[in-house]
């Protein structure tokens, strides 16, 4: 395993400046670039649909759907994207928008040029357009309760219409990850690696889980990030054995293990990294010896991420090093999954990997009696050949962590971005 001098790593989480500046001025380069890319999502899910498909944003409050964001680029709430299979094209429908100014932007960025209030959606839906049999939903639309509805209100009103799950559709073709989507996902990771790297430098006993998290979103919010992708994690102690513990209410004491698993939301994608560091800045023996056997596995699943290989592959590359350990009955979930617009993003049962998915690898081991729990999580992206870690750069070997620790060499002066 190749070992990086920390003072590498502080470079490589400082180029995150210099990444976030281009973001910021090639923005409309990009809104220019988003609407060829969301009409040719649209145009390739045309091609697998025989009918109508109808998404729905989402609901004041509430992040926007992430199905509806992929095939728009717009995070609106209360709106509705109706996609035919005819000439007529796709059509949008606003809720509380009325300005030219604002119309003629959100065209741009979905390349949508069919704008209409949202009370217009039933009568275009009934009148204006081709006779066809199948309507797609996709199966977040249910979770809405204008979503439920309006399916429930179709599907009175028309109850010849075949209904169809626009889901695995969607999610054959969110599985691989364009250009543009790795640049932004790169950032997001980055994102999530300083706010961890600060949490490492800082870590002490006596500090609360939720002093932790703190810095961790603190460094999110002011380096770009939008929101974190799910509640951070930060389990010390007998916490560090909960695989989704996000309470964070614990106070740290000395010889803890804490394990801290996060993600930093940016442009819509999220990161998810997980580190696990003694507080008091020095593993003991026995947790050296449990952290090494996950890292090891680690690798060895690492090493399995390869174009048609399945995520069970690259489970039981982590899963038979740690069960030949004699600690198998203590890994309890399985080692990865795809990471990409949702923490879980979509996936089809048993796909093969290709170049262009992005996936985690985190294996863990939770010794519930000892209250030692270690999990080590990475992003890694499939390629033709060797697969790259996105998350490469992050400390993880127990020299670099401790000296971290022990040292809190340079601080990760977030105010300078």
């Amino acid at each position: 395993m190749n070992k990086r001098n920390p003072k590498d790593n502080m470079k490589r989480l400082r180029s995150i400046v210099s990444t976030f500046i281009i973001m910021v001025i090639l923005s409309s380069v990009f809104s220019a670039e988003k609407t060829n890319i969301y009409s040719i999502r649209r145009d390739h899910l045309r091609e697998k649909i025989q009918g109508r498909a109808v998404l729905f944003s989402g609901e004041d409050g509430q992040a926007v759907d992430k199905d509806f964001f992929y095939l728009t680029g717009i995070k609106e709430p209360n709106f509705i994207l109706l996609i035919t299979s005819g000439v007529e094209g796709d059509f949008l429908f606003v809720s509380g928008v009325d300005d030219e100014e604002t119309i003629k932007m959100m065209a741009g960025i979905s390349g949508i040029l069919n704008i209409f209030p949202l009370e217009q959606f039933d009568y275009i839906f009934t009148y204006a357009l081709s006779w066809e049999w199948n309507i797609y939903f996709p199966s977040s639309i249910y979770k809405y309760d204008y979503g439920y509805s309006l399916v429930l209100r179709i599907s009175l009103k028309f109850p010849h219409l075949m209904i169809r799950d626009l889901s695995p559709l969607l999610a054959e073709m969110r599985m691989i990850k364009s250009e543009d989507e790795l640049e932004i996902m790169k950032t997001a990771i980055e994102i999530t690696a300083a706010g961890l790297f600060e949490a490492v430098r800082l870590a002490e006993p006596g500090m609360y889980e939720y002093e932790i998290q703190k810095i961790i979103e603190d460094t999110f919010y002011s380096l770009g990030a939008e929101r974190t992708g799910f509640p951070s994690i930060i389990g010390s102690g007998p916490n560090s054995v909960i695989i989704h513990y996000d309470k964070n209410v614990r106070k740290t004491e000395p010889g803890d293990l804490i394990v801290m698993d996060v993600g930093a939301e940016y442009l819509e994608y999220t990161g998810d990294l997980t580190r696990t560091i003694p507080v008091s800045g020095k593993f003991t023996p026995r947790q050296q010896e449990i952290y090494e056997i996950v890292l090891e596995a680690q690798r060895k699943a690492i090493n399995a991420c390869r174009p048609g290989a399945t995520l069970r592959d690259i489970d039981l590359a982590a899963r038979n090093y740690i069960e030949e350990k004699g600690y198998g009955r203590y890994f309890i979930h399985t080692t990865s999954h795809s990471l990409g617009l949702s923490v879980h993003d979509s996936w089809i049962a048993n796909a093969k990997l290709a170049p262009g998915m992005v996936i985690t690898v985190e294996p863990g081991i939770y010794i519930s009696e000892e209250n030692l729990g270690v999990r080590i999580e990475d992003d890694v992206l499939i390629t033709e050949g060797d697969c790259i870690v996105l998350s490469s750069f992050l400390p993880k070997n127990i020299e670099e962590i401790e000296r971290l620790m022990a040292e809190k060499w340079l601080p990760y002066i977030v105010s300078t971005f």
